[in-house]
């Protein structure tokens, strides 16, 4: 076995050689010399660009250059990108080249989550000096790092100057739904201040009417979101003061089928919960998580009545009309002490209007065909029928699971958008870990199929609770086989050979299910295993990994490794966070994500109408970013964060294409 170190001089690609590699990868060349408009969404691959570029003089070579950065960005090729953009840096260009090259810079830092570098990027750039394609670019780019940054003013403004530049139907669509979604999380005032009459209507500029009526629209939208009848009142008022107004042409998303979306307005609410025997502990924090979300949102909505009773004029658009203020009446009941049938026949004698739970699978199974005619939201998943589909018993029924195996498909999800090629699973041996196992197998294949990608299935190695670390490693990586062929290379040489174990060349990503602990052992130990030369392998895990630091020592073992979790937990300086902590302090993780799945659960009731029947409507809650499927299910978005050099932790995406 050869082991070669490459310095970092020889292993930086120069372009000329970038280039031999790439031609020789294409078979053919192109009739036409011009390039295509950069910025623009052209259907030419990298490797044809390049192509181009190499046999081309300038201008078209240059132009064709920076094409070839476009599409290796938009192929994930972002190293090889990388180094064209620093050769072309080398270069004579013309001014309009150099902004252009530096947007294209940011555009690859950006696809790689590299928010504070593409920040600064971003700020170089002289936007007199650009195409228009290139700041229609410019401006969603901004766009997305203010929302990113959650800068909300600053992203409304950005977004108000990018709208009227598009001229893609689906691209006007996504943009107004953006904008209508970043207005409505200003602050009220700041929207009623916004539309204040100063000046007479004909006074007003056509630019003034369109930034005016969006925050007239923005504040319908905010007032009224949780009432459809005002809502659909306030939409059509809105439209008879600014007739003209372009966005009546593609209204957002929000704002369509609001008739089908009349929200639940239950009197009387059940929750149902396992609140004695196993299940005590976490039926407990689903009930304060219930509770909490009650109490806020009774006195959001007192608050909000108050003041518009006192301050009606202080909005354009006022739409009277009745707003429930009595605050529905909340009962528990305990799945332990009843049965399924005996709490359905209470319900239908009470007149119950909604059921929050049940938290268990078999409790839910036998209870939803109980209860076909009041709605449910159950804290789980479906029960499965013969084809392994979810199975509800009746369209107004919904489950909101939050579970380790949607928490294993996410993460296929994930190290598939990074393109790994060969992905390792590591789980405990137990029922928990093939499940979740499963689960992220089925998701990559399915994943591969999907794209056609040549990428190969994963594996999964089962651990025990007194795994050897490093004997595990080494089988999983195959470094024990290398090792011993080293050895015996070594005697073969009479020890002048020089050999160091190689790991499994095509791992190029390992998903560990596992508490922390495990993951700092699994790390440490992948020092002593894995060859120091080769590329360290990323790591991720789930949920169970993050926990809080008591030693303020651990956070720091596990620099590099990226985890999902619930939103909340992610963020540790938010103010949601700070609230909870402070009033339920010292609370394990894994009691919080249910208090967050309670929270949810509860403040979902009146949100599941809108998800069912508005598409692409999302909620933005605790747990994470909030969509329904088909099936009634309520799929949770979790949020992915990776521990810096300090166990600062930084948030991050999956790579992000600029739409």
């Amino acid at each position: 076995m050869t082991i070669v170190n490459l310095t970092k001089r020889t292993a930086h690609f120069s372009f000329m050689a970038l280039s031999i590699l790439l031609i020789a990868a294409c078979t053919t060349i192109g009739n036409e010399d011009d390039a295509p408009t950069l910025f623009t969404d052209f259907s030419q691959s990298a490797d044809f660009a390049l192509q181009k570029s190499e046999i081309l003089t300038d201008p078209a070579k240059t132009e064709w250059a920076l094409v070839t950065i476009q599409a290796l960005t938009r192929e994930g090729q972002y190293d090889i990108a990388n180094s064209m953009i620093e050769e072309l840096d080398t270069t004579k260009l013309t001014v309009q080249q150099q902004n252009h090259l530096l947007l294209l810079r940011a555009e690859n830092n950006y696809a790689q989550n590299k928010i504070d570098s593409t920040l600064e990027i971003m700020k170089r750039i002289d936007k007199n000096a650009i195409s228009k394609e290139a700041t229609v670019h410019y401006l969603k780019l901004k766009a997305q790092l203010h929302i990113r940054q959650q800068e909300t003013q600053q992203a409304v403004d950005t977004l108000l100057t990018l709208t009227p530049l598009l001229t893609v139907k689906e691209e006007q669509q996504y943009y107004n739904d953006t904008l209508l979604t970043q207005l409505s999380m200003l602050p009220s005032s700041t929207l009623d201040e916004q539309t204040e009459q100063k000046l007479p209507t004909a006074s007003l500029s056509d630019q003034e009417m369109f930034v005016k009526g969006w925050y007239s629209l923005g504040s319908v939208y905010q007032r009224y979101k949780l009432r459809t009848n005002q809502l659909i009142q306030g939409v059509e008022t809105w439209k008879g003061i600014y007739p003209n107004h372009p966005v009546i042409n593609l209204m957002p998303t929000q704002l369509l089928n609001l008739s089908e979306a009349q929200p639940y307005t239950p009197n009387k609410i059940a929750i149902l919960l396992p609140l004695t025997g196993r299940f005590k502990k976490p039926a407990q924090a689903l009930q304060y998580g219930i509770s909490n979300a009650f109490y806020n949102q009774t006195s959001l909505q007192n608050e909000q009545y108050a003041n518009e009773s006192s301050n009606p004029e202080q909005s354009e658009i006022v739409i009277t009309g009745q707003f429930k203020t009595t605050p529905p009446n909340l009962s528990f009941f305990d799945t332990n002490k009843m049965t399924m049938q005996e709490i359905a026949d209470q319900l239908h004698e009470q007149e119950f209007d909604f059921v929050v739970g049940p938290l268990l699978k078999p409790n839910i199974e036998h209870f939803l065909p109980l209860v076909t005619d009041i709605p449910v939201l159950a804290l789980n998943s479906f029960p499965l029928d013969a084809t392994g589909q979810a199975s509800m018993t009746s369209s107004i029924h919904y489950a909101f699971p939050l579970s380790p195996e949607d928490e294993a498909e996410q993460a296929a999800e994930l190290m598939f958008q990074n393109h790994h090629k060969m992905p390792l699973v590591f789980a405990p041996q137990s029922d928990f870990g093939k499940r979740a196992s499963a689960a992220f197998e089925a998701r990559w294949k399915a994943l591969l199929d999907e794209n056609n990608s040549n990428a190969t299935n994963a594996v999964t190695y089962f651990y025990t609770k007194d795994v050897n670390y490093k004997n595990f490693l080494g089988k999983a990586l195959k470094t024990d086989v290398s090792r011993r062929r080293a050895e015996q290379m070594k005697k073969m040489s009479a020890g002048r050979l020089k050999a160091l174990a190689k790991n499994r060349g095509n791992t190029d990503g390992i998903y560990i299910i596992g508490k922390r602990s495990n993951i700092i052992f699994f790390k440490s130990f992948m020092s002593v295993v894995v060859n120091p030369y080769a590329k360290k392998i990323p790591l991720y895990a789930s949920s169970r990994s993050h926990e809080m630091d008591l030693t303020n020592t651990q956070d720091k073992e596990l620099e590099g490794l990226t985890f999902s979790d619930v939103s909340f937990l992610v963020n540790e300086d938010g103010e949601v966070n700070k609230k909870i902590q402070s009033i339920w302090p010292k609370q394990r993780y894994s009691t919080l994500r249910l208090f967050a799945l309670g929270y949810d659960g509860y403040s979902l009731i009146d949100q599941l109408k809108h998800l069912q029947v508005i598409e692409g409507y999302q909620y933005q809650g605790l747990v994470g970013e909030l969509n329904l499927d088909n099936n009634n299910t309520v799929n949770s978005h979790l949020t992915w964060a990776t521990y810096d050099e300090d166990g600062e932790l930084i948030e991050v995406t999956t790579p992000t294409s600029i739409k």
